[in-house]
């Protein structure tokens, strides 16, 4: 909508007012103070070590091979994977929004504008389902919240790699959209709150961070990855290709999306337990 009605500066400019008031009351927040020796995580340490492992090399083989090669793409995956449902879920949730408005806009031909009414699908059941659920979720055991939800994004792109077929046009977005976003309003409430919970509360802010570090890291590399998914899978999806390549390259795009959030899912429902 920024885009259409401004111009694309103001996706910038338009965080500058959020930021400067979000500065306030973080001056306020009082600092944390530890007490008594910290228990190290291991296991942490080791799945944290692996994951910057996969993405290094990602980022190295990328260089060398190609962003498409095959075990540049393993790399990359099994790195966001091993941040467990932080990364894996912005990865599967969200990741793939800025290749499907391309497809939304030169593959369907909607404007700007109308692209951003058919992405408000995903958001809204995102917001209702954490709406509606509200304290329920933190009663949840954490393996269905987080584990579950984010199996549930990745159910979302079988329906979306389902229906976009040569010819297919928005409507059908829809019931996919709407599935990967009550993934995400699942995930989303529990994840800086089971962080916080799994160290004593001295720590807690440093935990709430960490997970939102991930998470973000997630979103940046995932959108790194399912943009090269999509450009490697059809050459010449510039502007100017025919409708067919936009829709054969985004379904690539949901499969790989779709692979990544169920691992990380079946991930986090076995590490989660019955906590």
């Amino acid at each position: 909508m920024l885009t259409q009605l401004l111009s694309w500066q103001w996706i910038f400019y338009g965080a500058l007012p959020v930021c400067a008031v979000a500065l306030w009351p973080a001056t306020r927040v009082p600092a944390d103070r530890a007490r008594g020796a910290a228990r190290i995580d291991w296991p942490g340490i080791v799945t944290f070590s692996l994951a910057a492992t996969g993405i290094t090399f990602g980022f190295i083989r990328g260089g060398e091979a190609g962003w498409g090669d095959g075990s540049t793409l393993l790399g990359f995956g099994l790195g966001v994977v091993l941040l467990l449902a932080s990364g894996a879920y912005y990865l599967g949730g969200f990741a793939f929004l800025p290749v499907l408005s391309l497809w939304l806009q030169n593959g369907a031909g909607l404007s700007a504008f109308a692209t951003s009414l058919v992405i408000t699908a995903q958001p809204v059941a995102f917001f209702a389902t954490s709406a509606l659920a509200g304290g329920a979720l933190h009663r949840m055991p954490a393996r269905w919240s987080v584990g579950g939800g984010t199996l549930l994004v990745a159910a979302g792109y079988l329906l979306l790699l389902l229906v976009v077929q040569p010819g297919a046009n928005w409507p059908v977005l829809t019931p996919g959209l709407v599935v990967t976003g009550v993934g995400a309003g699942l995930v989303s409430p529990v994840l800086p709150a089971l962080a916080m919970a799994s160290t004593d509360p001295a720590h807690s802010g440093v935990a709430g961070a960490a997970a939102n570090s991930a998470r973000q890291l997630g979103l940046a590399l995932g959108i790194a990855l399912l943009g090269t998914v999509f450009h490697r899978s059809v050459p010449g999806t510039g502007v100017g290709a025919p409708p067919v390549a936009y829709g054969e390259g985004l379904g690539a795009v949901f499969l790989v999306a779709g692979a990544v959030a169920a691992l990380g899912g079946a991930v986090a429902w076995l590490v989660c337990g019955k906590e």
